[in-house]
């Protein structure tokens, strides 16, 4: 699986805001499918990120897309307009 650094991404995009004071790397894949990823000191400074996420995006309609919370890592998979690349899901 090819990943490149993502161009042109508005900054106002919800999976590229700092979460619970860690700033996400982001990358993309299939040209068009963002992973966004936040690593954090502990599980529990983990979960206190994602629910800053939910919390800021309640009332958002969010674009399709995953999420996965594995250990001290947080991970976004937005898959918008096409299908789900299965890959991921075996990495993760």
């Amino acid at each position: 699986m090819l990943l490149s650094k993502p161009n042109g991404l508005s900054t106002e995009n919800v999976f590229l805001r700092t979460l619970n004071g860690v700033k996400p790397e982001t990358y993309t894949i299939n040209k068009n499918q963002l992973i966004s990823f936040y690593v954090y000191s502990s599980s529990h400074e983990t979960e206190k990120g994602l629910n800053e996420f939910e919390d800021k995006t309640t009332t958002v309609n969010l674009v399709p897309h995953s999420k996965y919370q594995i250990a001290n890592v947080l991970l976004f998979y937005v898959h918008e307009g096409s299908p789900k690349d299965e890959r991921v899901e075996k990495i993760i």
